[in-house]
């Protein structure tokens, strides 16, 4: 049995500015930094791990075109990579005057910048780089500046499939018999997101037939793009996201966070989900414990909270106050219930119309007709 090449894969950094807090330590936005740490643990384990190559399934950052300080920061992780970077292209990294970041950082010695199709050797063991591929590029085609978005998916999709073979029957010529492994930054058909994250793709993007390129015949396919980390295709030759290594939002408050070490030989890929030591995101919404603490709560420390559903007979202040004597990052939102139509002494709901008060009123009385006849003709002359 053939030697085994150890491969580190990760995906979206997003390493960016959110929210407000500043770090003392660093000065710099406190998520930021957040960011900057969880990527450094990753390019430390994965160095720690024996790892011959870090392979990054784009978007580095949340912002289409860093500034030069945001890259340098980057760069200074990356820098502490004792072994081989590949750099992919996401949906995020896109090009300013010709170059992306992934451009910047395939300049620095250790790192290949991958944006366009091509194979990189990593050992024994070739890997497929396929950097995001959105319908721009085929619509700056001739013949399909007009065709509908429909048919220019189709298309693409087709295209997607085509280039991942090539590259692998580029990839057996050259080392006929050795292991090959695609990694991408795409949509993979059943493949799932979180709710945010797929009302801000919306429903025009590529979708590649996964099953497809399983067929082809890879060690394995490691996407990114999305960031719930998921085999999407299970087996001896999977097809899965590595995932983000940090929690963007709410909505993957329950994805646990991570990268993936995977030992790749021919006809193998045994990998493990190593996760990443994320920010925790809570939403709480029975905090009556909360209202009394003045102790740091475990559930809570450290975390980035939302408050649903507060009684709006609550203090705001005074859940904030207490929230971050429990230990709590940061407090994104204190939301209240709203209010629901209350009841009467009597019984009536404040929401009836003054006829259908009336009826509720005399409800029951032997005389309610009679009644209800004549202050009908009062409502009428007062209305």
């Amino acid at each position: 049995m053939g030697s085994l090449t150890r491969i580190a894969f990760t995906a979206d950094w997003h390493v960016d500015e959110y929210g407000s807090r500043v770090d003392p330590a660093s000065g710099l936005n406190a998520r930021l930094q957040d960011y900057l740490t969880t990527a450094a643990f990753v390019v430390d384990q994965a160095g720690s791990a024996g790892a011959a190559a870090l392979v990054i399934a784009g978007d580095f950052t949340e912002r289409r075109h860093p500034s030069p300080w945001l890259v340098a920061r980057i760069v200074e992780v990356l820098d502490r990579s004792p072994e081989l970077v590949l750099a992919l292209k996401g949906n995020h990294d896109s090009a300013k005057a010709g170059r992306s970041i992934v451009d910047v950082l395939g300049g620095r010695f250790g790192v290949i910048g991958v944006s366009s199709p091509r194979i990189v050797e990593v050992g024994d063991v070739s890997i497929a780089c396929m950097p995001f591929l959105d319908r721009h590029w085929l619509r700056a085609q001739p013949g399909f500046e007009s065709v509908p978005d429909a048919e220019v998916f189709r298309v693409l999709g087709e295209q997607f499939i085509g280039i991942a073979a090539g590259l692998y029957a580029q990839a057996q010529r050259d080392h006929p018999g050795g292991a090959c492994v695609l990694v991408c930054h795409q949509t993979l058909a059943g493949a799932q997101m979180s709710e945010t994250q797929r009302a801000f793709l919306g429903d025009l993007g590529l979708v590649v037939d996964a099953r497809a390129l399983a067929a082809i015949g890879f060690e394995a396919v490691v996407a990114g793009h999305l960031h719930r980390h998921q085999v999407v295709i299970p087996g001896d030759r999977p097809v899965l996201y590595a995932g983000s290594i940090e929690r963007v939002d709410f909505g993957e408050e329950s994805e646990p966070k991570g990268f993936i070490v995977a030992d790749v030989g021919p006809g193998r890929f045994e990998w493990q989900f190593i996760e990443t030591p994320a920010r925790q995101f809570v939403t709480m919404r029975d905090i009556g414990e909360v209202l009394s603490t003045e102790r740091e709560d475990a559930h809570i420390k450290d975390a980035i909270v939302r408050v649903l559903d507060l009684d709006p007979a609550a203090d705001v202040g005074v859940i904030r106050a207490n929230l971050e004597a429990a230990g709590a990052f940061e407090i994104t939102e204190i939301r209240r219930r709203s209010v629901e139509p209350t009841t009467t002494s009597a019984g009536m709901s404040e929401g009836l119309s003054a006829e259908q008060a009336l009826e509720a009123y005399f409800d029951g009385d032997p005389d309610r007709a009679a009644l209800i006849e004549r202050g009908r003709a009062i409502l009428a002359e007062v209305g």
